[in-house]
């Protein structure tokens, strides 16, 4: 009897901390704005009830999704503690944020599946994409993570849009960047004024929040291209102040850093050592697309820097035919091996430089090898 008290009290004290700290951010985040009081509440309920719902049926995946619930507020209110001001950008990422994982862990659970891509429209460029009901209306998808419940990845969402832009589909691309353009944060340095897309996160050991090379490329090239389609100077405005991202210093908060191979944009921007080859080029795409619009030299220096980079790094980046993920992993999976040859002949396209196209056909035999 005195253990099952014993295990009794054990559970109370680590209830009563775990909504605590619970609490404790919630005013932390009211401290530095009330507009998002009214979704903190709703975040409070679900938290609840789902806590409440592992008590009364004990099947963990509620308690599961009573913690990655409560993801969001715990660590907004964690990095804006130390933060003197807040801008509108930033209360509108964790306002989206927050209705996502309302809208989701009052109606679903857990579904325990890291890198699960998930929308709450009706619309999407993938088959396997967990369509979500609910009222939130966005055409933003977001991703789950174990344990961090639903993030806002702009890395994904501008993927859906390049692909829209590859499928003609002019009015869904527009849909989204309309959105992300909510929510990119803008700074200024040494009189230079810059957006940055913001992953509030963690990802592997990351710091939060944490910028993307990716997402700040591809942004810089698909908000020029809607700037050609539509002619709004505001599409063009946000491109340019993506391209001036790419000035920031790395020990500043930027994604450039010079490797081994020269200029290489980080996929992963808080961690220098880690050299993403699709992340990498799929960034100089966006580059060359801001360039083909604006003709601006500096994107296209940008672009020739870092195709330079890659063909250096090819031979360090094949293992017995097959392509690396990065630098510091090993074989790519198939469907990033798959990608690699795609943007490699891409850049043979662009620059007739001969050894992406030899490093894409030898990639192919590798896959044809293996079937």
């Amino acid at each position: 009897m005195k253990k099952i008290y014993s295990l009794l009290l054990i559970f109370l004290l680590l209830m009563t901390s775990y909504f605590g700290s619970f609490e404790l951010s919630k005013r932390t985040i009211l401290e530095k704005s009330k507009d998002v009081e009214d979704i903190l509440n709703e975040n409070e309920r679900v938290v609840l009830n789902n806590f409440l719902k592992f008590l009364s049926t004990t099947n963990v995946l509620f308690l599961f999704s009573s913690i990655e619930s409560s993801y969001p507020t715990k660590i907004f209110a964690k990095v804006w503690k130390g933060e003197e001001s807040i801008s509108r950008e930033q209360i509108k990422i964790l306002y989206l944020t927050l209705r996502a994982n309302d809208e989701y862990y009052s109606k679903y659970i857990s579904p325990l599946k890291s890198f699960y891509p998930m929308t709450f429209g009706n619309k999407s460029p993938y088959e396997k994409v967990f369509f979500a009901k609910g009222d939130l209306n966005t055409s933003i998808p977001f991703v789950h993570y174990n344990f961090r419940g639903l993030v806002l990845y702009p890395v994904s969402a501008l993927h859906w849009a390049d692909i829209y832009f590859k499928n003609g589909d002019t009015k869904e691309v527009l849909r989204i960047l309309d959105e992300l353009k909510e929510v990119i944060v803008v700074k200024k340095k040494n009189e230079v004024e810059y957006a940055l897309f913001l992953n509030y996160f963690h990802f592997e050991n990351s710091s939060i929040p944490w910028v993307s090379g990716y997402a700040q490329g591809m942004g810089a090239g698909l908000y020029a291209k809607a700037y050609q389609i539509t002619k709004n100077e505001t599409y063009l405005k946000t491109a340019k102040l993506l391209l001036n991202s790419f000035q920031i210093p790395y020990k500043e908060g930027g994604f450039v850093v010079e490797s081994p191979y020269g200029l290489w944009i980080l996929e992963y921007g808080y961690n220098s050592n880690e050299l993403v080859l699709n992340g990498h080029i799929i960034a100089l795409q966006g580059l060359y697309y801001y360039w083909e619009v604006t003709k601006d030299p500096y994107a296209k220096e940008l672009f020739d820097n870092g195709t330079i980079s890659v063909a250096k790094a090819l031979p360090d980046f094949d293992k017995e035919g097959w392509s690396l993920y990065s630098n510091i992993h090993g074989k790519a999976m198939r469907k990033y091996h798959e990608l690699h040859i795609q943007l490699l002949e891409w850049l043979y396209e662009k620059t007739k430089n001969e050894i992406f196209k030899g490093y894409a056909e030898r990639w192919k035999k590798s896959l044809k090898d293996v079937r």
